[in-house]
């Protein structure tokens, strides 16, 4: 099981591509893993707008994996 305590991240991207490549190739490796998205525009509405966002950057993706897994789930980013 996954907690704060016991995760580490093994990426941050804004490439939708690329976290999906990441993370179906740690599903089919079985190493357990959880993901945050987060959309960046929708948090600065308020003062600047989302015009202020650069599109192409505007939703943010984070895969973590246990600690003690992370060495071997990094070989799945070279690929």
């Amino acid at each position: 099981m996954l907690t704060p305590f016991n995760r580490e991240e093994l990426l941050l991207t804004y490439d939708l591509n690329r976290f999906n490549q990441v993370r179906y190739a740690l599903e089919e490796a079985g190493i357990d893993h959880t993901c945050r998205i987060k959309d960046l525009a929708s948090h600065n509405r308020g003062r600047d707008g989302a015009f202020a966002i650069d599109q192409d950057a505007r939703v943010e993706y984070k895969l973590y994996v246990h600690k003690n897994q992370l060495d071997r789930a990094r070989q799945f980013l070279r690929k």
